[in-house]
């Protein structure tokens, strides 16, 4: 399915992606950034410190969001710009699932582009990672311009 610029209108959800981490990707994920923190990895040292449980990387956390875009994106549009920031903390056993919402939609003598207010929530609706992001859209009547 194709994301068309002319399609969409300002307050569009796009498709939520929801994940549910395992302990095997936390280590994963520790082992590929280099980031040696135990409260991501082992259990006993994360409740040392006062977690509940192991706590899902906030990088791990862009990923999802960026997987989420460009899965709505699919092969037609291009993630342009993410940005995001970590203000609260996910455990393992909590259900992350991925927003988003299109903010403004705009163009220039090139591109159609797409502004979107993007987040992570728990299932509780704690949001531990809000973030903005930018897309560049195709036309019904043109493809788009890289660059």
């Amino acid at each position: 399915m194709s994301v068309y610029w002319e399609d969409l209108n300002v307050g569009d959800e796009i498709p939520a992606l929801e994940a549910d981490i395992s302990a095997t990707q936390l280590f994963q994920i520790s082992a590929v950034t280099d980031n040696p923190h135990r409260i991501h990895y082992d259990k006993e040292w994360a409740l040392h410190e006062g977690y509940p449980e192991r706590v899902i990387h906030g990088p791990l956390q862009g990923e999802m969001l960026s997987q989420t875009l460009q899965g709505w994106l699919g092969t037609t549009g291009w993630l342009r710009r993410l940005e995001y920031s970590n203000r609260a903390y996910a455990v393992l056993g909590e259900r992350l699932t991925c927003k988003a919402r299109i903010t403004s939609l705009t163009k220039d003598q090139r591109n159609h582009y797409a502004e979107l207010d993007c987040w992570v929530e728990k299932d509780d609706g704690t949001v531990t990672a809000p973030g903005s992001a930018t897309v560049v859209l195709p036309t019904r009547e043109k493809d788009i311009t890289v660059g």
